[in-house]
């Protein structure tokens, strides 16, 4: 637990630096965002197991009228997960899952309104459950700064719904 820690204080450390050293390197700085969230996570055949994901980002703007584009960078844990297994001679056998690590997606947000934004993303796992990265869902603008995010995610194993809160560094 205490390594989870340390990783999720070190990210929101090196945020103000990152901030900084974009300034003079044409990386508009109100653009870059963190975030974070809970998950609920499931294997074929396990019970649900709930974990965390944090994250950091660019938003690119518009790249069409009501269409946005973020790039994001993130590291998911999906907590412990059941899963039962039927092995010749031995019966059901069961024991425990868990994927975490690192992951990219590119995302784009379609602005329904100033408030609400339907999301998609599109990339790559490159953690235990490495591979495809695909997901859907909604996010509501609490103010320029915030969004709150239901999103289904899908990898190449685990299926995840989870809540997010997305902060705008600026």
């Amino acid at each position: 637990m205490q390594h989870r820690v340390g990783l999720l204080a070190a990210v929101f450390a090196l945020a103000p630096a990152a901030q900084a050293a974009n300034q003079n390197s044409g990386v508009n700085p109100d653009q870059i965002f963190i975030g974070a969230g809970i998950s609920s996570n499931s294997v074929s055949g396990s019970d649900d197991g709930t974990g965390f994901q944090f994250f950091g980002g660019y938003h690119f703007g518009k790249i069409a009228n009501n269409l946005k584009l973020d790039l994001e960078i993130g590291y998911m844990d999906t907590g412990n997960m059941d899963v039962s297994v039927d092995v010749p001679f031995f019966g059901k056998v069961t024991t425990n899952a868990r994927a975490k690590g690192l992951w990219s997606t590119g995302v784009l947000l379609l602005e329904l309104n100033p408030q609400i934004d339907l999301i998609g993303r599109a990339g790559f796992d490159f953690g235990d459950d490495d591979g495809a990265m695909v997901g859907i869902g909604v996010g509501y603008n609490l103010n320029k700064q915030t969004q709150l995010r239901l999103e289904f995610v899908e990898r190449d194993n685990v299926d995840s719904i989870q809540f997010n809160a997305r902060f705008n560094l600026k």
